[in-house]
């Protein structure tokens, strides 16, 4: 029985030892690769809210400048027509009381990039994602009536100026022009001039309809983004529209 206890015992003790070595190797590696995972899991974390933050600090700069720049526009299409109107020109149409906008055909849209939308659609807000989304289109369609009003304006005072006799006054810088032409060509005139109205009239209201509306989009910045948003949220302060939208 020599053999037991010299070959056997040694044996199995050795095999336990392995065993139990292996086992508690095994332990620490896991606890380490678990906390080494943790760790990632945390990197990560901090990351994605890196980038949120990011993602929602351009949606409010973005959000900003449409709104603003919305409000001036209305603005001064205002005061355009109040000056029109202190100057003793209440009666002439509306789009002879307004001036196009320089530079505006120099104006760049304003987009929400996917990344920025997609903070909310992951909050659950992806009616506020609908929201900015139709912002941006509505802005974008607002700069382009801005630079047809321009062009078709423009247009119009050439086309008249060639058929008649152009005096400008030069207090309020209003031109007249005196035209004796066919009845044909009047009534070209006539026509071309009450649709350049007509579009002036619905180009004010839905820019006044706009403002309003990117300015409720940007007063719910606040409380749309501090659902998945930690730490001081900006907030938004709008221009001052000025008044009503005129009328034709």
């Amino acid at each position: 029985m020599d053999w037991i206890k010299d070959i056997i015992i040694p044996l199995v003790s050795g095999i336990g030892g392995a065993i139990v070595g292996a086992a508690t190797s095994y332990f620490a590696s896991s606890r380490l690769a678990k906390r080494a995972s943790n760790e990632v899991l945390e990197r990560d974390k901090a990351a994605r809210m890196d980038q949120d933050k990011r993602a929602a600090h351009q949606v409010f700069v973005k959000l900003h400048a449409i709104a603003n720049s919305l409000g001036s526009f209305q603005k001064q299409t205002s005061e355009m027509v109040k000056k029109a109107d202190r100057d003793g020109n209440a009666h002439m149409p509306i789009y002879q009381r307004l001036s196009p906008f320089a530079g505006i055909e120099r104006e760049p849209s304003i987009e929400f990039s996917a990344e920025e939308l997609a903070i909310y659609i992951g909050a659950k807000r992806a009616d506020y994602a609908d929201d900015l989304m139709l912002l941006s289109r509505r802005y974008a369609a607002c700069l382009a009536s801005l630079e047809t009003f321009a062009k078709l304006k423009t247009e119009l005072h050439f086309e008249t100026a060639r058929l008649g006799r152009t005096t400008r006054d030069a207090e309020t810088g209003v031109s007249t022009t005196h035209m004796h032409v066919p009845a044909g060509v009047a009534n070209y005139i006539k026509v071309k001039s009450e649709e350049l109205n007509l579009f002036t009239t619905r180009m004010c209201q839905v820019l006044s309809d706009y403002f309003s509306f990117a300015q409720d989009v940007a007063e719910r910045f606040e409380e749309a983004t501090k659902e998945f948003l930690d730490g001081p949220i900006p907030g938004f302060q709008a221009i001052d529209d000025g008044d009503v939208t005129p009328s034709a």
